[in-house]
């Protein structure tokens, strides 16, 4: 099956690319940047990207063990279970991003994270695939 881009999908690349050759004008070859939002990693490169374009913070949280060849086993993280893919601050908001694609749902774990970061005042959202992203984000923009 063929990958269709998006309109959103278009317009953070066109945002991007255009960065990239503001950053670099001495450059006449800047390439073109590319995304796509069909795997959860690919998904959330769209998002931190354009949470940064848009003049915010955002960052990948990975929070996976490590795999300790002398011992020969994976230890633990020491971040608390279920946070989310991405954490961004903008405008001000603490801003709280799990990353789902296809039929991939949410644990126990993150589940009581996003009511303990929405009972804390943050948002939360669950992103699923970046035009319904953007489409959430540019109503946190616009307010």
């Amino acid at each position: 099956m063929r990958y269709k881009k998006t309109a959103a999908i278009l317009e953070l690349e066109s945002l991007a690319t255009e960065a990239a050759k503001q950053r670099h004008p001495g450059n006449p070859y800047v390439i073109d940047r590319t995304f796509r939002d069909d795997t959860a990693n690919r998904l959330t490169d769209c998002i931190v990207k354009y949470i940064d374009l848009r003049g915010g913070w955002a960052s990948r949280i990975n929070n996976q063990g490590t795999y300790n060849k002398h011992l020969g086993r994976w230890l633990p993280s020491t971040s608390k279970r279920g946070l989310p893919d991405v954490m961004a601050t903008y405008k001000g908001r603490s801003l709280h991003i799990e990353v789902k694609v296809n039929r991939d749902v949410m644990s126990e774990y993150q589940k009581k994270v996003e009511e303990d970061v929405t009972r804390a005042g943050g948002i939360y959202y669950l992103a699923r695939d970046f035009t319904s992203f953007k489409a959430w984000f540019d109503t946190i923009n616009n307010s």
